[in-house]
């Protein structure tokens, strides 16, 4: 098992296909998900933008499952992929996505519904779970509060915040993107 989040990409930004092309490349993941503010979706016509985020990632990476997870900046995207008949039955549309690794939960939600403790609280989560947050403008895992933090793909967050995670089989790991 092979797990990329990817938070905060604000597609259309300029250069953002090649950079998800390299990442998706290296870690050749089996799940991709997709953690909040992938793109600007407050209205029904921003839907195309979310469709065209979709295609991209699917036409670098046709074998992976693909989760999105809604943010504060794409509030409408979930409807707008239940609405696209290509995509409906074929991507995960969610608020909150849970990864099993050796036992251990990952809750992997954008964060924007509340502070750390809210949140664990909210979803549930046990004191040996882990919870991803794309929200925060950070890339660092917290191992006393068992909090990795996503960062961002977007040129709009500071270059040590911009990165990624990846959840296998047994582990967990950050990565900073240079772009």
């Amino acid at each position: 098992m092979k797990i990329l989040i990817l938070s905060n990409i604000r597609f259309p930004e300029p250069h953002i296909e090649s950079v998800l092309s390299n990442v998706i490349k290296k870690e050749e993941p089996e799940t991709i998900v997709l953690n909040g503010d992938t793109t600007q979706c407050y209205w029904d016509y921003e839907c195309p933008r979310v469709i065209d985020v979709l295609y991209v990632i699917r036409s670098i990476a046709p074998w992976a499952q693909l989760v999105y997870i809604q943010g504060d900046m794409d509030p409408h995207a979930l409807k707008c992929i239940m609405a696209e008949p290509r995509y409906r039955e074929e991507i995960i549309g969610t608020t909150m996505y849970i990864a099993d690794a050796s036992s251990i939960k990952y809750y992997i939600i954008h964060g924007h519904q509340g502070d750390i403790d809210q949140l664990r609280k909210t979803v549930g989560a046990g004191p040996w779970d882990w919870l991803v947050i794309g929200q925060h403008k950070r890339l660092e895992v917290d191992k006393l509060a068992r909090v990795i933090y996503a960062g961002g793909v977007t040129r709009e967050f500071p270059p040590e915040t911009r990165g990624y995670v990846v959840i296998t089989d047994s582990s967990h790991y950050t990565r900073s993107i240079t772009h």
